[in-house]
C-alpha cells in the first residue's frame, strides 16, 4: 500500500517505529527502500521455514481472527476515550490525503506495536532478569514502563519529530502504558488492532470536524 503513494510522499512518512527503520536503511543510500523490501521478504521466508514443521498440526480458525478484530476494535474505542483526557493527539500520522493517512495508521499500528511492545519489552525483560535475577512478572512490568518511555520519546526524534513538550510526552507515555498492559494481557494481534482502530477514529473524527 505504501508503494502506491508517490516517491515524494514516501520520503515524508514518519512514525515512531519509522524513525528507527529509516535511520538504519538510510545507511544503504538510494537502495534503502529495496533493501527494506528484500529484508522483509527474507524475514517472511525465515518465518515460513521455522513454522514448516508445524504446518500439519496447525489449524487457522477464521472465527478466532474475526473475534480478535472485534476485540481489537473495542479496545481501540476504549483507548480513544482514555486518551481524550489530554488535549494533544497521541499518534496522528503525517499525510496529505485520507488514503495515505489510513495506510500510515495501519503501518503505525503494526510496526510501532512490534518494535515498542514486542521487541523492547522482550529485550528489557531478558536484560533485567539476567542482571538482577528478579521475578519474570516484575521484569515484565518494569519493561512495560520502559517501553512506554521509549515509545513516547521516539516521537520527538529527527527532523520530522514533534517539538519537545513534557505534556505531550506524558500523554503518549500513558498511551504506551495502556497499550503495554493490553499487549501483556491480550497479545500482539489485539494490541495492533486496537492501535490501528484508534488511529482510524482520530483520522475520521478530524475529517468530519474539518
Amino acid at each position: 500500500m505504501v508503494l502506491i503513494l508517490s516517491i515524494n510522499e514516501i520520503s515524508t512518512l514518519r512514525n515512531g517505529a519509522d524513525i528507527l527503520l529509516r535511520q538504519f536503511f538510510s545507511l544503504f543510500g538510494d537502495l534503502g527502500i529495496y533493501v527494506l523490501s528484500i529484508f522483509s521478504i527474507l524475514i517472511f521466508v525465515i518465518v515460513l521455514l521455522v513454522q514448516k514443521k508445524k504446518w500439519n498440526v496447525t489449524v487457522i480458525k477464521s472465527k478466532y481472527l474475526i473475534l480478535m478484530l472485534f476485540e481489537g476494535f473495542l479496545w481501540g474505542v476504549i483507548l480513544y476515550f482514555f486518551m481524550l483526557f489530554s488535549q494533544n493527539l497521541f499518534m496522528f500520522p503525517t499525510g496529505k490525503d485520507l488514503i495515505s493517512q489510513i495506510i500510515l495508521s495501519i503501518g503505525a499500528g503494526l510496526y510501532e506495536e512490534f518494535i515498542f511492545r514486542v521487541v523492547v519489552i522482550l529485550l528489557f525483560t531478558y536484560l533485567i532478569k539476567v542482571i538482577f535475577l528478579w521475578d519474570e512478572s516484575l521484569c515484565l512490568i518494569i519493561s512495560m514502563f520502559i517501553s512506554a518511555i521509549v515509545f513516547s520519546y521516539f516521537h520527538f526524534i529527527g527532523p520530522y519529530g514533534d517539538p519537545i513538550s513534557l505534556s505531550v510526552f506524558i500523554y503518549r507515555f500513558f498511551g504506551g502504558i495502556f497499550l503495554g498492559v493490553l499487549y501483556l494481557s491480550r497479545g500482539f494481534g489485539i494490541t495492533a488492532y486496537a492501535h490501528i482502530i484508534y488511529n482510524f477514529i482520530i483520522i475520521f473524527s478530524l475529517t468530519v470536524s474539518t
